[in-house]
């Protein structure tokens, strides 16, 4: 789905490559993001406001989610360690944005947990498709995929902050993530498959075949 969007992200790329902006700037950038959306988060009951500035956050760190990898092949600095550090950096902010639920609805806790092991599983299905014959970086999505997330969160966190009483649909929007987030790993587990298709398999580890 939002996947697709990224293509738009050359030219803004171009330009922020020009900027002097280089790929880790954009890494750390993003970090950054995640750590506004947890401050957003934890202090949504305290300091309400916040929850209206939390999409913005979660949108910019998409934006340099995005222009991370961009730069990288633009300006030539892509690396498999910049890889490693790239797909580790997205599943621990998504784990530490949501993991943020655990604490803030105590009785959705087993939901919460439900959700942080579909993310690790889509995404790891995601990367696990590269090492396949044929296989790439599976971005496919039933609506779970990174920015999806990112935008459901975002919804509920307008819906929370135009009606406070909005935050007891908490296991239902939970519950609904967490189904989209399953169904998007099991799509893209069918995909990785279909690529692998007429392919010779062969598997391969330290000790050999």
């Amino acid at each position: 789905m939002l996947y697709r969007w990224k293509a738009h992200f050359q030219q803004l790329a171009s330009r922020f490559a020009h900027s002097g902006m280089t790929a880790n700037q954009a890494s750390l950038a993003g970090a950054l993001c995640v750590l506004l959306s947890l401050i957003c988060l934890a202090l949504a009951r305290t300091t309400p406001w916040l929850l209206w500035i939390h999409p913005l956050v979660l949108l910019a760190r998409f934006i340099f989610n995005a222009l991370d990898g961009l730069l990288a092949r633009k300006q030539n600095t892509a690396s498999a360690a910049g890889e490693v550090f790239n797909e580790l950096s997205d599943v621990i902010g998504d784990t530490l944005t949501f993991a943020v639920f655990y604490f803030l609805f105590p009785a959705c806790r087993l939901l919460v947990v439900g959700l942080l092991l579909s993310i690790w599983f889509c995404e790891f299905v995601a990367v696990l498709a590269k090492s396949l014959p044929g296989g790439v970086r599976r971005q496919e999505s039933l609506g779970g995929g990174k920015p999806e997330r990112a935008l459901w969160l975002g919804l509920f966190s307008l819906a929370w902050a135009w009606l406070p009483t909005s935050e007891h649909l908490a296991p239902l929007f939970l519950g609904l993530l967490t189904l989209l987030v399953l169904l998007s790993g099991l799509r893209r587990i069918a995909s990785a498959l279909q690529a692998a298709k007429g392919h010779e398999y062969t598997s391969q580890t330290l000790y050999g075949k």
